[in-house]
């Protein structure tokens, strides 16, 4: 009976950080075959047409990129098929947008 309830307990707290987890995601874009697709989430355009560019000046045919929430800020995390100046510059296009911002109207 004890055991049955710790392993209940703990399935609930690898759920529970699986959830926050998932919800920190932002967006998700995938490499394929070239060419840049949107997986998960809405990628602010700026920065998608950035990736695009640099996706076609590295020549990148897989990968996989990930905006992640975190305290500091976001972060990108990408797969191993993608040169690391090529993250750099994506990391850096990422912070010069603004994601998760809502724009205000201009007053009259």
């Amino acid at each position: 009976m004890l055991i049955t309830l710790l392993l209940m307990i703990v399935l609930l707290l690898v759920a529970g950080a699986l959830l926050i987890w998932q919800a920190s995601i932002i967006f998700s874009l995938e490499i394929a075959d070239g060419t840049l697709r949107v997986r998960r989430g809405d990628p602010p355009m700026h920065f998608e047409h950035a990736a695009r560019d640099i996706v076609r000046r590295y020549g990148i045919e897989n990968g996989r990129l990930t905006a992640v929430r975190t305290g500091k800020g976001l972060r990108l995390r990408s797969s191993s098929s993608i040169p690391k100046e090529a993250h750099g510059e994506l990391q850096a296009a990422l912070q010069r947008v603004k994601v998760g911002q809502k724009r205000r109207k201009k007053r009259r």
